[in-house]
């Protein structure tokens, strides 16, 4: 499926395709979406580093990012409590989603 954009790929629930994502320095990484986090009224989406996983790396394959709609952005986030607290949050609702199934 063609997006306008990454955040429109992201926000896709749906969407497979991989979303390719550049870091400080340019350099262009590849990642597949894992989930989307809504907390404190922003939006937040836990992205795997597909070379990373491909390495074996699991402890800094998945990282988190900010949807931010109104600037078009999406940033990388590197405050240790707000990452903890995603993925806090992220294990109660897999958790969940498996105590239903």
């Amino acid at each position: 499926m063609k997006y306008n954009n990454v955040i429109d790929s992201i926000m896709d629930e749906n969407c497979l395709d991989p979303v390719w994502l550049e870091d400080e320095k340019g350099k262009k990484h590849e990642y597949e979406q894992e989930a989307l986090i809504p907390f404190d009224n922003k939006m937040y989406a836990i992205m795997v580093d597909v070379e990373a996983a491909n390495a074996g790396d699991w402890e800094n394959a998945g990282e988190v990012f900010l949807i931010d709609e109104v600037k078009q952005e999406v940033k990388l986030v590197k405050n240790v409590n707000t990452i903890s607290t995603i993925f806090e949050i992220y294990d109660r609702l897999f958790d969940e989603k498996q105590d239903e199934e």
